[in-house]
């Protein structure tokens, strides 16, 4: 039986595709970008989460952690130190507050799809169905098909969100089960893209040229509008000539920058790279929409 390590499973979604869905986030991801809204799904390992807002500093963690691996730190609070952490969950166990938690849970097939038919109805009900995010999911490629032949059965429809940094295989595999799939472009510009999330984007483009030629469901590629990082009107241009030179593609979506997930990187003894960077409206993308009328498929800010 296939597993998937799974680090949250968000129910009533209504932002990750069509209709009411439930998202099930898998961890792992090689890119680093500087604006992740999930730090806690780039490693592949579990690692524990300090939530800082309920922490008292009653430092119980600490003195019940035989590993030491427990620290202190100034800005942050007590952060575990995942290369002395043997995962036995004491911090999380006697923490009162409820403060500690630990993200990636190995889950297999009959217990994801378990999970996600408690919302059938509403599935059917809204045309909705499940989402794969993370994190990179075609990492768990097999999983992930695994699942959508069976959820075919329920008539219940399956969504990848993907950065398209994966080995094509992994795609190929999931291509012919899968009816969406949401694929990320952060930047045009290969050095730029390295610059931006650690990583060259020559394997991310290739995989979306091989897609809009063979993929048959509804593909859709999303641009996160990044201030200071991807917001100019050289880099969007490059996206959106780009785009035109594709088929098969349903609409280019832009996302505004959001930094909802600041607090996690506090709760993993991480710097958040973005700083101050105010999160944006869907109307403050409004200036661009100009930009749009020159090309022959749907554009949209959500």
């Amino acid at each position: 039986m296939e597993t998937a390590r799974v680090f949250n499973i968000e129910r009533f979604a209504t932002e990750d595709g069509e209709g009411i869905r439930t998202v099930v986030f898998l961890k792992g991801c090689e890119l680093r970008c500087k604006w992740c809204a999930n730090p806690e799904s780039q490693a592949f390992r579990r690692e524990i989460l300090l939530k800082k807002a309920p922490c008292t500093n009653c430092g119980k963690c600490m003195e019940v952690c035989n590993q030491k691996a427990i620290d202190l730190r100034e800005g942050f609070g007590f952060i575990t130190n995942t290369s002395l952490c043997n995962y036995c969950e004491r911090c999380v166990d006697y923490c009162i507050n409820n403060a500690r938690c630990v993200v990636g849970i190995d889950m297999s097939v009959d217990e994801v799809i378990k999970e996600v038919l408690k919302d059938k109805k509403y599935y059917k009900m809204s045309g909705g169905g499940i989402t794969f995010s993370g994190g990179e999911p075609l990492f768990y490629s097999r999983f992930i098909k695994e699942c959508s032949k069976i959820l075919k059965e329920y008539n219940i429809t399956t969504l990848v969100e993907t950065c398209g940094h994966i080995d094509n295989k992994n795609i190929r595999e999931i291509c012919n089960f899968v009816d969406y799939i949401f694929y990320d472009i952060k930047h045009m510009n290969s050095d730029k893209h390295k610059e931006l999330t650690g990583i060259d984007n020559e394997l991310i483009i290739n995989n979306l040229i091989w897609l809009s030629n063979n993929y048959k469901g509804k593909l859709s590629v999303r641009y996160p509008y990044i201030p200071g990082c991807n917001d100019d009107a050289d880099s969007i241009k490059l996206f959106l000539d780009f785009i035109q030179t594709l088929d098969n593609i349903k609409e280019a979506v832009f996302l505004p920058y959001h930094r909802l997930g600041m607090p996690k990187y506090e709760g993993l003894g991480r710097k958040y790279e973005m700083g101050d960077m105010k999160s944006l409206t869907t109307n403050a993308l409004k200036c661009i929409s100009h930009m749009f009328k020159d090309y022959d498929f749907h554009v949209k800010i959500v």
